[in-house]
C-alpha cells in the first residue's frame, strides 16, 4: 500500500482526506473527516458533502466542536475541564471565533478580513522562521510582544486588491487605522475564547487597540453645492442606466446618512422603516440590531416622501412571491444593491474629480454635515439627525424633529435643483411621476 501524504489539515483527533482506494487512487472528489474509533478500532469518516477545501475545513471544524471530548484540557484528579491559553492555538480560537460568532454577524466578510490579516501575519512569521507562526497559542498571542511584532509586520503590508484570477490590479499602503481594526478583532477573538463554555482559554488580551482619534487620520476633503449639483445632474440623465446612483445620491441628501443606511431604506411593510403618510423614516429596519454606528429615526423631507411614494407602487405592484427581497430605494431592476462603488467610481472619473479613499461615497455625508454645520444649524439637532452621541435613554423615547437640520437641508436641497433643475425628480419605468407638487420644495437665491 502506498504511503499516505499528510492530511491538509487537523485537528485534535480529527483530519482531512480524501477517501481512496488501495492503490492510493481517490474513490471521491469530496473531502471527508477522519478519525480513529477506539471503540471499534479502526478508523472511521464522514463525508463533509464538498469539493472545496476551505468548506471542508470548516466542516471539519464543526464536528470538533461539537465533540465534547475534544474541546478543552481535563483535569485528571476530578475530570472537570481546563482552560489552558499555552495548549489552545491561536489558529484555533480564530476558526472557533468565526464559527460561533463571525460568520453569524451581518459584518462577517469584514470580521474575516481582518482576522485573515492576522492569520497572514502567522504565515509570514512562519517563512521566515520568526518567533510566531501558526503554532502560536493563545498565551502567546495575548501577550504585547505579539501585537507589537503584529503592527510592526503590518506597516509594511500594503492593502491589495485582485482580480478573478488572483492577480493584484490595486494596492495602496495600509492605514494604521486598518491595522488596528485587526487588533480590535483579534482580542474579539481571544476574549471570546475565555468566555467560551466550558472556557478554552485562561488568558486574556492585555492590550487594547489604539484610540481611532489616535490612528484615523482626519478626511480633509469636501464638495460645495455646485459639485453635489453635479453628482445630481449626471445620476439623473435618462437612458443611461444611472437609476441605482440617482437613488442613492438623492437619498444620501435627503438622510445624511451613512452609505450602508441609504443602501438599506425600504418601503416593505414588514422593515417598518417607513409607511405612506408617516413623517419619520426609521433608518434601522425591524429586527435589525443597533450598533455602534447608530441609525436614528429622522424626518421625511417632500423630495423623499415622493422618491419613497413611488417605490411603494412599484412595490404593490408585484406578485406576492415577488416582494421577497423586493421594495429597496436604491435598486436595479428590482433587487437590492449593496453598494454604489463601481457606478460612483465611473462617475467621479466622468465628472474629472480626483479618486481615492477620501472620494468615496462617504463623502456625500462628510459634506452635507460641513455644509449644514457652517450654516449654523443646532449642533444637538445635527449629532441626532447623523446618530451621533446617542449613548442615553434619549433618543429611544423621544424623537427629535431636528428643526434646524430640516430647514436647512430644504434649503440645499432647493439651491441643488437650481443647479441641476429636476434632477431631484425620481423618473423610473414602473412609476411615473410629475416631481413634487409646487412650492414642496424650498428655493432659494
Amino acid at each position: 500500500m502506498p504511503q499516505r501524504e499528510a492530511p491538509i489539515y487537523r485537528r485534535g483527533k480529527y483530519w482531512l482526506d480524501k477517501l481512496r482506494r488501495e492503490d492510493g487512487s481517490e474513490r471521491s472528489p469530496r473531502w471527508y473527516v477522519f478519525w480513529y474509533d477506539p471503540d471499534a478500532r479502526r478508523e472511521a469518516s464522514a463525508s463533509t458533502g464538498t469539493e472545496d477545501a476551505e468548506a471542508a475545513i470548516i466542516a471539519l471544524d464543526r464536528r470538533y466542536l461539537a465533540d465534547k471530548s475534544e474541546g478543552p484540557a481535563f483535569c485528571h484528579a476530578c475530570g472537570q475541564p481546563l482552560a489552558s491559553a499555552d495548549g489552545y492555538l491561536l489558529t484555533d480560537a480564530i476558526a472557533d471565533y468565526m464559527l460561533e460568532h463571525g460568520d453569524l454577524k451581518s459584518s462577517s466578510v469584514s470580521i474575516h478580513a481582518r482576522l485573515k490579516h492576522v492569520l497572514d501575519f502567522l504565515d509570514a512569521e512562519e517563512a521566515r522562521g520568526g518567533v510566531f507562526g501558526i503554532q502560536t497559542s493563545c498565551a502567546a498571542a495575548a501577550g504585547n510582544v505579539f501585537v507589537a511584532a503584529f503592527r510592526a509586520w503590518s506597516r509594511e503590508e500594503p492593502v491589495t486588491w485582485r482580480n478573478g484570477q488572483g492577480e493584484v490590479t490595486v494596492s495602496r499602503l495600509r492605514s494604521a487605522a486598518t491595522t488596528e481594526e485587526s487588533v480590535l478583532q483579534l482580542a474579539a477573538a481571544l476574549n471570546h475564547a475565555v468566555n467560551a463554555d466550558p472556557p478554552r482559554s485562561e488568558k486574556r488580551p492585555v492590550y487594547k487597540p489604539l484610540p481611532r482619534k489616535q490612528v484615523s487620520r482626519p478626511r480633509r476633503h469636501r464638495v460645495d453645492i455646485a459639485v453635489l449639483g453635479d453628482m445630481l445632474a449626471y445620476a439623473a440623465e435618462t437612458a443611461k442606466k444611472r437609476a441605482s446612483l440617482h437613488a442613492f445620491i438623492v437619498a444620501s441628501l435627503c438622510t445624511i446618512a451613512r452609505p450602508d443606511s441609504v443602501v438599506d431604506i425600504g418601503v416593505a411593510p414588514e422593515r417598518e422603516q417607513w409607511f405612506p403618510g408617516s413623517p419619520t423614516l426609521d433608518l434601522n429596519p425591524f429586527g435589525r440590531a443597533q450598533t455602534n454606528k447608530y441609525r436614528p429615526v429622522i424626518p421625511v423631507l417632500p423630495v423623499l416622501e415622493e422618491w419613497l411614494s413611488a417605490e411603494l407602487v412599484a412595490y404593490q405592484k408585484l406578485d406576492p412571491a415577488a416582494r421577497i427581497g423586493a421594495g429597496f430605494l436604491v435598486n436595479y431592476y428590482g433587487s437590492q444593491v449593496l453598494n454604489v462603488k463601481r457606478a460612483w467610481s465611473t462617475m467621479l472619473d466622468e465628472l474629472k474629480l480626483p479618486q481615492g479613499r477620501e472620494w468615496k461615497p462617504y463623502l456625500l455625508r462628510h459634506s452635507l454635515a460641513t455644509i449644514l454645520r457652517n450654516r449654523g444649524v443646532a449642533k444637538w439637532d445635527l449629532e441626532g439627525f447623523m446618530g451621533h452621541d446617542v449613548t442615553g435613554s434619549t433618543e429611544v423615547y423621544a424623537i427629535g424633529r431636528f428643526d434646524t437640520v430640516y430647514r436647512a437641508l430644504e434649503d440645499v436641497l432647493g439651491e441643488i435643483d437650481l443647479r441641476a433643475p429636476g434632477a431631484l425628480r425620481r423618473t423610473c419605468a414602473e412609476v411615473g411621476l410629475s416631481g413634487p407638487p409646487a412650492g414642496r420644495l424650498k428655493m432659494t437665491g
